[in-house]
């Protein structure tokens, strides 16, 4: 077996790897070219895969912030994340995992990081952590130093079984208007959610307006904007951000945001959707038609 830096040759061995590892999961070619090759931030460094005979055994993506944001670059430097790992079924037990690991962390160790964190990396991520279902992965993990850093939730809903309540249909905001983005409004949105929430946010509602129609819905109060919600930014089927201002809250505004967003989707096809990283236990609670909530630890391990 060896150790190499993930390339374009590997990419479809590595995308069949994890979807046929990854029992909880779908992967495409899409989303994983869009958190490697697609993320400004990417080098093949940190991003290693097993070869054994000829065939991709097992692979680990990590990355490190070096360009995008340029905002938090000197503040995480000291800081990587592992996006995605998996091993083939028939290869485990086999110490292939931990010879990737082990690879990876001289690299960063050499480069002077002294965190390894997985996975909440925002803009290019697939998963906010490490589902609670993969069992062996996280006894893998607590072997090898990692600990429990926080944790999330993913909400996954059932479009067919969609509908808005009577209490929101009826629910008037006069003398607020709620619309779907212009083109024209994105410097705006983006500069105001940069500075209401954060960077991070604001790259994802930025990517929202790569579409013909921005799939961005806003609240607005005189002209003045309170609050936003976005879909199918970064992946087709997922919800969020969404956020709105402190003032503005407890007043229905966000869930009509929801809702609005929820409804695009199912207006365009989206026969399922998902809610991915949030902690926000009972807001999501009101959707009909959840089926499954995906519970997360993000994991944490110091480079000694």
């Amino acid at each position: 077996m060896r150790i190499v830096e993930f390339a374009e040759e590997f990419f479809s061995q590595v995308r069949c790897v994890a979807n046929l590892s990854l029992h909880e999961d779908t992967i495409t070619d899409g989303s994983l070219r869009r958190i490697t090759f697609g993320d400004p931030n990417y080098s093949s460094k940190y991003s290693l895969v097993a070869v054994k005979n000829g065939e991709v055994a097992g692979f680990l993506l990590a990355v490190r912030r070096l360009k995008e944001p340029p905002e938090v670059v000197e503040a995480q430097k000291d800081l990587a994340w592992i996006k995605l790992f998996a091993v083939r079924e028939d290869c485990r037990r086999r110490g292939i995992a931990t010879a990737l690991f082990n690879e990876l962390e001289n690299r960063l160790k050499e480069d002077g990081v002294k965190r390894i964190r997985i996975s909440d990396y925002p803009f290019w991520y697939l998963f906010s952590g490490v589902d609670l279902k993969y069992e062996d992965a996280i006894d893998f993990l607590s072997r090898r130093g990692f600990r429990k850093a926080g944790e999330t939730v993913d909400y996954e809903i059932d479009l067919l079984k969609f509908h808005v309540p009577k209490r929101l249909a009826s629910m008037s905001v006069s003398p607020l208007t709620i619309r779907r983005a212009r083109h024209e409004d994105r410097e705006n949105v983006f500069k105001w959610i940069k500075t209401e929430f954060s960077i991070f946010w604001a790259y994802e509602a930025d990517a929202s307006f790569k579409h013909d129609s921005p799939k961005l819905w806003m609240a607005e109060e005189n002209d003045r904007i309170i609050g936003f919600s976005v879909y199918g930014a970064l992946e087709p089927h997922w919800f969020g951000p969404i956020g709105v201002l402190t003032e503005a809250r407890s007043k229905g505004i966000g869930s009509i945001l929801l809702f609005n967003c929820l409804k695009s989707m199912r207006e365009e096809g989206q026969r399922h959707a998902v809610v991915p990283w949030t902690n926000h236990l009972f807001f999501y609670t009101q959707v009909p038609g959840i089926t499954r909530i995906r519970h997360y630890w993000i994991m944490e391990k110091t480079l000694s």
